[in-house]
């Protein structure tokens, strides 16, 4: 799966995704349409939680999200994915990341999040890390 965007027409070849920058890796990017140059990530050791933001973090939604058994941060009005966070990291990498430790959310995380299917009592208000 790329996590990098099709370039627009017309635009110059250059670096595109993470095999053109091997320190900038692509794990961990939940949507095909966010690029590794997008994302902010952060590793809270002290409450072992992995957070994702795509774009600077901002207040949001916090929606459970059981089949991946992460939480999505959500913006309201809109409802666009804007990042997401994984408590208890440390047991959910050991169940998901490949041998040499990357992982990726499965299925991918969508643009916009199917709030008509979202069941809203375990959503808290304003999340961001």
């Amino acid at each position: 799966m790329s996590t990098t965007p099709p370039m627009p027409p017309g635009m110059p070849p250059g670096p595109r995704g993470p095999e053109d920058r091997p320190e900038a890796p692509a794990s961990a990017v939940g949507s095909g349409t966010h690029s590794p140059q997008d994302t902010m990530t952060r590793y809270d050791e002290e409450r072992d939680i992995f957070h994702c933001s795509y774009g600077i973090p901002s207040p949001a939604l916090a929606i459970q999200d059981p089949e991946r058994e992460i939480i999505v941060r959500v913006e309201r009005g809109s409802f666009r994915v804007v990042g997401f966070s994984i408590p208890n990291f440390s047991a959910w990498h050991r169940k998901h990341a490949d041998a040499e430790g990357n992982f990726e959310i499965e299925p991918p995380l969508p643009d916009v999040w199917p709030m008509e299917l979202t069941d809203m009592s375990g959503a808290s208000g304003s999340y961001s890390w």
